[in-house]
């Protein structure tokens, strides 16, 4: 059986493995949530082909996951200079469904013809950004070469999608004749129609169409005075649709040369079709690269909107050893907040890995145990998508290669399993695959069955975890389960926050302290007899004892740890802030001293220049001095002219003529123009440029990267 079968059959059996797998990986996919926030995603898609990537999107491969981060960030880096990529001509070229077609029709390839001009746009588009986003540029650079297939179409199309009448010798022919035949029927009918005879037997003076055919409107009762062929009756009665016998030869002509017509663009498209079935690897090929520079742009513009970000792997600049989620809040709650049905959504704080394998969360119901699995779950397997995620500065996801998520009480009726029955299923295949690069989220372990033997599973399962170093979320109500943490190096307690006052959940989570379940109290308040609840109170602290004081005691030495930690994380945070100003102040600082020199080189180079004009005119004098003087003056001329030129070689004039080269762009004061070099003499300190159509000869001295003012 395949896996389909396996989901379409709705059975799972406890003894195939296949069928434990199969379940795992689509109840992680169920309780994530992974299609509704995929949909939020969607919206910012510019195209079809982008909606068609984030359906068809899949838990990517380590590199290819880092590489999609790395264009998100460039693409940010885009927005931010306020320099985004156009969409316009995108669409989902040829999909899959329809790509081995016999013919495609003329919207299809005008599609197509469109998605084509823009894969080049974009090649070009990026191509001039490669410094500046050089990931990018490189799935740009990758886009294939599809100008014949583009030339092509354009043969056979206009620009409105019509087959060209120049298409074929035998096209334009059949259509100078229909038109031809189409005017004789028009003339036709305006002769009968002028006859006064047929005039008045009419019920309007509006040429009709019945099948394709002219037809004209006569009352029923008159219809033996308009001569012709009966092609219809009004739906009353009154009137019948009449073709005229004079233009009944005429039209069936016109009717033929239509049909020839029709299939001679068929016979066209068809052998269009052929060429670009020809092409559909590469075409494919062209969509999947432009689909993924869609995907960064979708995924910033979600960002810009939610204040995402790509997370951080362990390793990068700035990462945590393990999971961290800094300020995260679940999407699917953001956009209720979006649609007013909440207020506002509170952010979690949550830390796997590093110190800890093992997190053990406690607290009452709806305080949060679960959002923050869900939240978890979901950002690890955004992240494996190559998506961003809704977290502060510093959030880190691991590239988990699997997760393994047992959240929800459902009772799973079409498996014929009980609630326990169904944890247990899931816990099973979780412990059969997990490993050191699994997140395992399991919620209410042990729950579901007799809170002792409960209690020895959950913690036989913890125990198993820890082993093997599973990084594991684990939410409880048992009480020992909370003990267990304290026995254990690599795990940890955690506990969501609850107002005893107003019996609501802050969704805060507190590391390093056990949480209550807050039953006595909620009963209390919720007005249980006081003898009730003060005899529950009374069992619980005579039951705890000693335990519970020494579990307070460690507790607040946790909490008081945590603060610490908390702290020392703000200042690392604000020192690394300020030095990301200084940082930014010695960018600006390099930056404005190069705006300054090269404002000083221009200056010189303009005055040098124009030193250089009054010496040349200086020499056009010298034949009129006597020769002694004459000569003298020359050599003076000769060292002044030395000393102009070495003036104006700093560093950065002596860097821009060694790179001088066939093709550089270089500024010409005399003729005020940018123009292309077109071939270089270092020997004679001479540059040939092109200036128009013709070619232009100067000296070294004569080109400059800076336009003039």
């Amino acid at each position: 059986m395949s896996p389909d079968d396996h989901l379409a059959s709705g059975s799972l059996d406890p003894d195939d493995p296949d069928s434990l797998s199969v379940e795992r990986e689509r109840f992680a996919g169920e309780v994530l949530e992974v299609v509704e926030v995929l949909g939020l995603f969607e919206r910012h898609a510019p195209s079809s082909l982008g909606r068609r990537m984030l359906q068809e999107l899949a838990p990517l491969p380590d590199l290819e996951v880092r590489s999609a981060l790395e264009r998100l960030r460039e693409m940010q880096l885009l927005f931010k200079a306020g320099d985004r990529p156009g969409f316009a001509g995108v669409v989902d070229p040829l999909p899959r469904a329809i790509a081995g077609a016999r013919l495609f029709e003329e919207d299809r390839l005008l599609a197509l013809r469109g998605f084509l001009d823009a894969s080049a746009r974009m090649r070009a588009w990026f191509g001039e950004r490669s410094d500046d986003v050089p990931s990018l540029a490189e799935v740009a650079r990758a886009l294939p070469d599809l100008e014949r297939l583009r030339s092509a179409i354009d043969s056979v199309l206009d620009h409105r999608g019509r087959v060209r009448d120049d298409a074929s010798g035998g096209l334009a022919r059949l259509r100078r004749l229909t038109g031809q035949l189409a005017e004789e029927v028009e003339q036709g009918l305006k002769r009968v129609l002028n006859r006064g005879e047929v005039r008045a037997v009419l019920s309007d003076a509006t040429v009709h169409r019945r099948g394709g055919r002219p037809v004209l409107a006569v009352r029923a009762k008159s219809a033996g005075r308009v001569r012709g062929l009966v092609h219809d009756r009004s739906s009353s009665g009154e009137s019948v649709f009449i073709e005229p016998e004079e233009v009944v030869e005429v039209g069936n002509r016109l009717a033929e040369a239509r049909t020839d017509e029709r299939r001679e663009v068929e016979r066209i498209l068809l052998d269009l079709s052929a060429t670009v079935r020809e092409e559909v690897p590469r075409i494919h090929q062209a969509a999947d690269g432009v689909g993924r520079i869609e995907l960064a742009f979708l995924s910033a513009s979600f960002c810009e909107e939610h204040g995402a970000r790509p997370a951080l792997q362990p390793g990068d600049d700035g990462a945590a050893e393990g999971l961290l989620l800094r300020s995260a809040r679940h999407p699917l709650l953001m956009e209720q907040v979006t649609r007013g049905e909440l207020t506002e959504v509170v952010p979690i704080d949550l830390r796997l890995g590093g110190e800890f394998d093992l997190l053990i969360v406690t607290g009452p119901n709806t305080g949060g145990k679960t959002l923050a699995m869900k939240t978890a779950g979901l950002f690890a397997l955004l992240t494996r998508l190559g998506l961003p995620v809704p977290g502060a500065d510093g959030t880190t996801v691991p590239l988990y290669d699997r997760i393994c998520a047992d959240i929800g009480d459902e009772q799973e009726i079409r498996q014929n399993l009980s609630t326990f029955a169904s944890h247990l299923v899931r816990i099973r295949a979780a412990l059969e695959d997990a490993g050191s690069e699994t997140l395992v989220l399991i919620d209410e372990l042990g729950g579901g069955t007799d809170p002792e033997e409960g209690a020895a599973l959950g913690e036989a399962v913890l125990e198993d975890l820890l082993r093997r170093s599973v990084p594991t979320i684990v939410s409880t109500h048992i009480g020992k389960l909370k003990e267990f943490a304290y026995r254990r190096p690599r795990a940890e307690n955690a506990s969501t926050e609850f107002d005893a006052e107003t019996m609501r959940p802050r969704y805060q989570l507190l590391i390093g302290t056990p949480g209550e379940s807050c039953a006595i109290i909620i009963a209390r308040r919720l007005g249980l007899p006081q003898r009730i609840t003060d005899m529950a109170a009374h069992r619980r602290e005579r039951r705890e004892g000693e335990v519970a004081e020494l579990m307070e005691d460690v507790r607040l030495a946790r909490l008081e740890a945590e603060r610490l930690r908390a702290e020392a994380e703000q200042r690392v945070e604000e020192a690394a802030a300020r030095l990301r100003d200084v940082d930014d102040r010695r960018a600006e600082i390099d930056r404005r001293s190069e705006q300054l020199e090269a404002e000083a080189q221009k200056g010189i180079e303009e005055r040098v220049r124009d030193a250089a004009k009054q010496l040349e005119r200086a020499r056009a004098l010298l034949s009129q001095l006597p020769k002694e003087s004459g000569g003298a003056m020359r050599e003076v001329l000769d060292r002044l002219e030395a000393d102009l030129t070495g003036a104006s070689l700093t560093d950065r004039r002596q860097a821009f003529l060694d790179g001088l080269g066939k093709g550089s762009l270089v500024y010409l004061p005399r003729y005020r123009q940018r123009v292309i070099v077109h071939k270089l003499d270092k020997a004679r300190r001479e540059v040939t440029c092109k200036l128009g159509s013709m070619k232009v000869q100067v000296s070294f001295d004569e080109v400059t990267p800076y336009e003039s003012l």
